[in-house]
């Protein structure tokens, strides 16, 4: 945690025979409470002035916006998702961010700063938001004192981000470790920035600049849609990212659970056949939830669903690939 410069201020001393004797029925709570062979003394922690123009983060979930004074921080109410426990994104995810929360003495013999980081890739549907949530839930839980900050990285540009996690704010006393979410990093252009390598090289002095930018035990989860969009010094170099995790279309067997889990109810062998079928295969977690719902609104077959997008993704294909030769792209 980082060091603070402010001071403790006596605030009162209530002596232990007013307490015995009911005089003093209760005392309030207080920064720091010392007791002596005579007395209960509390002091109040006051910030020193430059601490005082900082912006306190507390526990709890938050998303970074702008203000009026450059970088703030919202409160955040997360979706609750249903998850499949035993789906291997979820599982993954959430084994490695225990890792680290749980073995943060490997980096103090290495005397290295407490931080790792993940890139999370795949193509859209596939559950990396809905995972991200429930992990954040489940720490949250397990740890009052976890802070979630989620960045939208095409709202506000690296620079600014760092520059209020450096200087511009600091953290309470109950705060114990970060999760922090980088979303969508590579997938547009943050305003004032002139393209993906600016905003590359700003991720970079985010990440491993060489003031100290993260000042809690920190868990960073980036999620991209066009890992093709980073710089090679961004996406594999250890220390920025440490691990990349591609999030798979779920296998049959797979699909089967989810559609059992998000359908409520066990399936026919026909609709466990349609699932586990070749048809199936590239479905998304919401491909799965939406024949699941399509079939019910217009009383249809899963097998007649799961053909109807298979189709619907063919020509989806083909019209992208139209575009890209009218663009001379290809």
């Amino acid at each position: 945690m980082e060091d603070d410069s402010g001071k403790f201020k006596l605030i009162q001393r209530v002596s232990l025979d007013d307490l015995n004797d009911g005089t003093v029925k209760e005392i309030p709570e207080s920064d720091l409470c010392i007791q002596t062979a005579t007395h209960i003394i509390q002091f109040e922690y006051e910030d020193s002035e430059e601490d005082k123009t900082k912006y306190t983060i507390k526990p709890g979930v938050f998303t970074l916006t702008k203000t009026m004074q450059g970088v703030g921080l919202s409160k955040l109410e997360l979706k609750t998702h249903d998850l499949l426990e035993s789906a291997t994104n979820t599982a993954m995810i959430k084994k490695e961010a225990n890792l680290f929360f749980s073995k943060l003495d490997i980096y103090k013999k290495f005397n290295k700063a407490p931080k790792r980081a993940i890139l999370l890739y795949s193509s859209p549907g596939l559950g990396k938001s809905a995972c991200i949530a429930k992990l954040s839930q489940e720490f949250i839980k397990e740890d009052s004192g976890t802070v979630v900050i989620f960045w939208d990285t095409s709202d506000l540009s690296p620079s600014s981000i760092s520059k209020f996690l450096q200087t511009g704010s600091k953290y309470s006393k109950k705060c114990t470790r970060l999760l922090f979410i980088m979303e969508d990093i590579g997938g547009g252009n943050v305003e004032g920035y002139g393209g993906p390598k600016s905003a590359d090289a700003g991720l970079l002095e985010l990440l491993d600049g060489s003031a100290k930018t993260f000042k809690q035990p920190t868990f960073i989860i980036a999620t991209t849609n066009t890992p093709e969009n980073l710089l090679q010094s961004l996406a594999d170099r250890p220390g920025r990212f440490d691990q990349m995790f591609e999030l798979e279309h779920p296998k049959g067997p797979e699909r089967v659970l989810l559609a059992r889990h998000i359908g409520k109810r066990e399936l026919t062998p026909d609709e466990i056949a349609a699932f586990e079928s070749k048809d199936a295969d590239g479905l998304s977690i919401a491909h799965i939830s939406e024949v699941i719902v399509r079939s019910e609104l217009h009383d249809k077959s899963f097998a007649d669903v799961i053909i109807e997008m298979k189709e619907h993704k063919v020509r989806i294909e083909k019209a992208f690939q139209k575009a890209k030769k009218g663009l001379g792209l290809i």
